[in-house]
């Protein structure tokens, strides 16, 4: 038997960082997300002895071990471990993960790696759980379980899918789709470019740092957390309302509050890059994910786009190219 799923990676418009459970459960978070059409697989065998094998391509790591018993933590693989671990998944089989886009560039993947897990084990133990309920798991699990400094935006991105408006609260989850028209929905599709700036970056020291200032109540930080949540209502409402040239000057405006929240978010080259994009035209954009690297987003409409990317070439920037995923986590054979 063989089982063969998906998930999304995402890219958030606002309200980035209020995710964290240290500033949600006291104020309230709100985020914009938007899941695209870059997947992270998973595939499933199952094999006729008890032996256990994890292979990751990204990582380029190949876990062996005899049985369910003899998984451990500390291999490199600690996601798919803790999956199978807490299902108590005492089968042999073979797990192979690939993903479209290298880990460690702020388009949420250690999320949609754990989402497609659970989905896989979800459709392989006939367990009927909701989307939902994959996304609090898989969070439950990256963030209790395995202590990663985590905000809670990326699992129910890549479980659900679509746009969304995402409310955080101490004592639960609420996800609005956006209501935006289709005509907008592929404006924004066309306008939005995203760069790979080149490097990838371990996202848990700027994480560990906003996180710990959120605790501490630090004044920067949490004034720039609640203009980030403010602005992240109103990228909200122009969004449905079509206005896509505010949409880009919000983004600009989310950009610079963000930049306040941990020191290392941004560099010389990033808003080098960035400066150049908004030169030729472009109205707004950020980092896709906590900061360092990864992968830049800006808002530009068509008519700017060609000078924009030529220039962004020159500086040692690839775009690629993207559409929105509308279905999240989703099995795509067995």
């Amino acid at each position: 038997m063989t089982i063969i799923s998906r998930a999304p990676v995402r890219i958030s418009f606002g309200g980035g960082g209020t995710d964290l459970a240290s500033y949600y459960e006291k104020y309230g978070g709100v985020v914009v997300s938007a899941a695209i059409n870059k997947y992270f697989y998973t595939v499933l065998e199952l094999r006729e002895d008890e032996r256990i094998q994890l292979i990751s391509s990204d990582l380029q790591i190949n876990l062996s071990v005899r049985d369910f018993y003899d998984l451990k933590f500390g291999e490199g693989l600690d996601i798919p471990v803790a999956v199978i671990k807490h299902f108590g998944v005492e089968r042999g089989m073979n797990m192979f993960m690939a993903s479209e886009i290298p880990p460690g560039t702020g388009l949420g993947s250690s999320g949609a790696v754990t989402v497609n897990i659970i989905n896989v084990i979800n459709h392989l133990e006939h367990l009927n759980m909701g989307k939902q309920e994959i996304a609090e798991l898989a969070y439950h699990i990256e963030h209790d379980r395995l202590g990663m400094p985590i905000g809670k935006q990326d699992e129910y991105a890549a479980a659900i899918g679509g746009l969304n408006f995402i409310k955080f609260e101490k004592d639960g989850v609420t996800v609005e789709p956006l209501r935006i028209n289709d005509e907008a929905k592929l404006r924004l599709e066309e306008d939005i470019m995203l760069f790979f700036t080149g490097r990838t970056r371990q996202s848990s020291k700027i994480l560990k740092s906003q996180d710990n200032s959120c605790k501490d109540d630090e004044g920067v930080v949490i004034d720039s957390l609640h203009n980030i949540k403010r602005i992240a209502f109103d990228v909200k409402e122009a969004l449905e309302e079509g206005d896509l040239k505010r949409f880009g000057k919000l983004l600009h405006e989310s950009w610079e509050n963000k930049k306040r929240l941990a020191h290392g978010i941004s560099n010389e080259r990033i808003d080098s890059a960035y400066s150049a994009a908004r030169e030729r035209g472009a109205l707004g954009g950020k980092l896709t994910g906590a900061g360092g690297g990864g992968y830049l987003m800006l808002y530009c409409e068509k008519k700017y786009q060609k000078d924009v990317q030529n220039k962004l070439k020159e500086m040692g920037l690839q775009r690629i190219f993207f559409r929105f995923d509308m279905g999240g986590t989703h099995i795509i054979s067995g």
